[in-house]
């Protein structure tokens, strides 16, 4: 008898091991899968739109939104107050827009 109760606490001892050791795999490979999820990105229009910079004088020279140097990545523009002001892409220039004095603030303390 008292070997059958020896073997039931190994197999109890084991079976504990077991699924410790399933379910560490299977949290570990669930987050390798949002790791790789995360890695993956695809370009939309907008970025393959900032990628070809227009030859165009502009009189800024950083991005009001998001601060990117305009030279050479000026990708949109739009007239304001009979100045041209360049942007790294349409969403900058879309987001400006909305509230121009806001953004030209940021370029010019005294405007």
């Amino acid at each position: 008898m008292r070997f059958v109760t020896l073997i039931i606490n190994k197999m109890k001892k084991l079976t504990i091991l077991t699924i410790a050791i399933l379910s560490i795999v299977s949290i570990s490979c669930g987050e390798k899968q949002d790791q790789e999820k995360l890695e993956v990105k695809k370009a939309d229009d907008k970025m393959m739109h900032a990628a070809h910079g227009l030859d165009v004088k502009v009189d800024n020279k950083f991005d009001p939104i998001c601060g990117m140097e305009t030279a050479g990545h000026v990708s949109d523009t739009i007239n304001y107050q009979g100045k041209v002001y360049g942007f790294c892409n349409p969403g900058c220039k879309e987001e400006f827009a909305k509230n121009p004095e806001q953004y030209l603030s940021k370029l010019n303390p005294e405007h």
